[in-house]
């Protein structure tokens, strides 16, 4: 996937809005289709603009609107985040007509009809929810069907990694096909980046926490090998060591908590009936990186990722 320039990047997004102003009266297009592309256009664009988000491109045609965004994050991250997200339960960035305000009952699929017969390249996920009444931002959406949001992951080099995100509505009856107007794309898109940002957080503050312990003790050593009599300040560098080292065995504390009970499930999802990845051992060392009222986002010593309710962990001793 080619990069374009972040500036240029950022006025297709604004002037696109209006580009629509203009098919719409052109082409018929209702007073509420109008609005709602709109809509789809600005959240994304606000996403762009006050978020810390590193994409650099974004496609789209008449016909479908097709999300494509770059991270500077490994293959592995980016496939961490995504997979979380397709089993979320939930299509995010729209809702039935006239019922809740978050669609739930979403479930992670191996392959698609909505998107038979095209030829990708990448590691592709679907996420599926089906006898959805009139979900809103598909085009013309009147009927009951099955919305199903497609992402395609694509290492660029071992820094870098593409994603593309497509969702469609397919009626039951007549099977025709609605495209999206963008809006659930942009919030499947804003779900991979918080994921992102919690994968990344404790990593950045151990590290840096580490960095600085490292470079106390390298001072910590020079001091103490220097002939001229630098006893205080070699003191007072070993004394700020190990105050650091206090700080990170409680940074350590604070993000790391321990399984009770043999057979504790890792949930793909915070939900008790979400599938099960694992049944971890007792003690069993985990990294939270999410934190809800009831349940931790975890990651395991040796990189699986889900949710354990907050009752089958405890601190570290």
């Amino acid at each position: 996937m080619a990069a374009r320039d972040t500036n240029a990047f950022r006025t297709d997004a604004v002037a696109a809005p209006y580009s629509h102003m203009y098919c719409a009266k052109a082409a018929g297009v209702t007073h509420a289709m109008f609005v709602s592309r709109v809509l789809g256009f600005s959240v994304l664009l606000f996403l762009l603009l006050f978020t810390t988000v590193p994409a650099v491109s974004l496609s789209g045609n008449p016909a479908r609107q097709s999300l494509e965004a770059q991270f500077d994050v490994p293959e592995a991250d980016l496939l961490r985040a995504v997979q979380e997200v397709v089993g979320d339960q939930i299509i995010h960035g729209t809702q039935q007509y006239a019922k809740e305000k978050l669609l739930y009952g979403a479930h992670p699929a191996e392959s698609s009809s909505a998107f038979r017969g095209q030829q990708v390249d990448g590691k592709i996920f679907y996420k599926v929810a089906e006898n959805v009444l009139s979900p809103r931002f598909f085009q013309d959406s009147n009927d009951l069907g099955t919305i199903t949001v497609r992402y395609l992951v694509r290492a660029i080099n071992p820094t870098s990694t593409a994603v593309q995100i497509d969702a469609v509505f397919v009626e039951n009856d007549h099977r025709r096909v609605h495209q999206s107007e963008g809006v659930v794309e942009s919030a499947e898109f804003a779900e991979i980046q918080k994921r992102l940002d919690a994968l990344n957080l404790p990593r950045k503050e151990v590290h840096e926490e580490r960095k600085k312990l490292d470079q106390l003790q390298a001072e910590d050593t020079a001091l103490a090998s220097a002939s001229s009599p630098a006893t205080g300040s070699a003191g007072a560098a070993n004394s700020a060591a190990e105050d650091l080292e206090r700080r990170v065995a409680t940074l350590r504390r604070q993000a790391e908590r321990r399984v009770k009970d043999s057979g504790t499930p890792l949930k793909s999802a915070p939900f008790r009936s979400a599938t099960t990845i694992a049944a971890l051992p007792a003690q069993t060392e985990v990294l939270i990186v999410v934190i809800t009222p009831y349940w931790y986002g975890v990651e395991t010593q040796d990189g699986r990722r889900g949710w354990i309710h907050h009752s089958q962990l405890e601190m570290l001793p």
